[in-house]
C-alpha cells in the first residue's frame, strides 16, 4: 500500500477535489476491472499498459489498492502533474512522460499534433493502450492523428481502448446526449435528435472541446486508414462513455 497523496490542483475532471479522491479511485478501479473483463484477464500482473492522458487516478488505484500491474507508463499534456508523479512515485513499474501536444481545453500553448509527432518511448510496444477522457476532448483532425501516432506502440496481439462522446441517445441513459436531454427536459425544453441528420461533429459544452461530440458514422470514418481495425464499439455505463476497442490492422 502507498500513501501517495495527489494534491487537488493536479486532478482534472468531475472528481478533482481532494474530498472526492476516493470516488475518483473507485472510478479508476471500475475502469481497470472493465478492461480485465473485456480482455479476458484475471488482473494486469503481466500487462504493459500505456495510458495516454493518464492523469493520476490509475496510479493512485494501483498503489493505494495494491493492484497488480506489469508495467505502467503514463503520458499527459499536464507537465506539472507529470513532474509531481515523477518525484513522488518510487516504484520501478511506473514511468511518466510529458507530451507537449496542443489541446484547446487542456494545453492551449502546446504544439499541434502531426504525422511527425512521436511519443518519448523509443521503439517500445505495449500489450494495452488506454485513453479515457482524451478523445472526448479532441477535434476531428487530432482524432485521426492520435490513432496514427499510437499505432507503432502496440504489440501485434495488443489492443487499444478509448472513450468517445457519440451523438445518440442510449438505452442505459449514461451517454452525453442522454444527460443533455435530461437537463433540457428539467428546464421544460426538448433536445432535438434525428438519426438521419446527425452532424459529423459538434464542439459542445461551454468551453472549447469540453464535449467533442461525434456522430457514430464520422467516428467510424475517422478510424479508417489509421492502421487500426475496429473490434467493437460499446455502450456507456456509469463511469465511462461509449468506448472503442481496436486491434492493429
Amino acid at each position: 500500500m502507498s500513501d501517495l497523496l495527489v494534491p487537488g490542483k493536479f486532478r482534472r475532471g468531475n472528481l478533482r477535489n481532494e474530498s472526492e479522491a476516493i470516488k475518483q479511485r473507485e472510478s479508476a478501479i471500475c475502469l481497470l476491472n472493465m478492461m480485465c473483463r473485456q480482455f479476458g484477464l484475471k488482473d494486469m500482473a503481466n500487462i504493459e499498459l500505456l495510458d495516454i492522458g493518464c492523469g493520476s487516478k490509475f496510479t493512485e488505484a494501483f498503489l493505494e489498492e495494491d493492484l497488480p500491474i506489469g508495467r505502467y507508463i503514463g503520458v499527459d499534456v499536464y507537465k506539472q502533474m507529470i513532474d509531481f508523479l515523477r518525484q513522488n512515485v518510487d516504484d520501478p513499474r511506473f514511468e511518466y512522460h510529458h507530451l507537449n501536444a496542443h489541446n484547446e481545453m487542456y494545453n492551449t500553448n502546446g504544439e499541434p499534433m502531426t504525422g511527425a509527432t512521436a511519443l518519448p518511448l523509443g521503439d517500445r510496444q505495449f500489450d494495452l493502450i488506454s485513453l479515457f477522457s482524451v478523445f472526448t476532448h479532441l477535434a476531428p483532425h487530432d482524432f485521426s492523428v492520435m490513432l496514427k501516432l499510437l499505432r507503432p506502440y502496440i504489440k501485434s496481439e495488443g489492443r487499444l481502448i478509448f472513450t468517445v462522446f457519440i451523438n445518440e441517445p442510449t438505452a442505459g441513459g449514461y451517454g452525453l446526449v442522454d444527460s443533455i436531454r435530461k437537463t433540457l427536459a428539467d428546464k421544460g425544453e426538448e433536445y432535438q435528435w434525428d438519426e438521419n441528420s446527425v452532424p459529423d461533429f459538434v464542439d459542445a459544452g461551454h468551453s472549447p472541446l469540453q464535449w467533442a461530440l461525434y456522430s457514430r458514422k464520422h467516428a467510424l470514418e475517422l478510424i479508417e486508414n489509421t492502421g487500426w481495425e475496429i473490434e467493437s464499439l460499446n455502450q456507456p455505463e456509469a463511469y465511462w462513455q461509449h468506448y472503442f476497442i481496436l486491434k492493429p490492422a
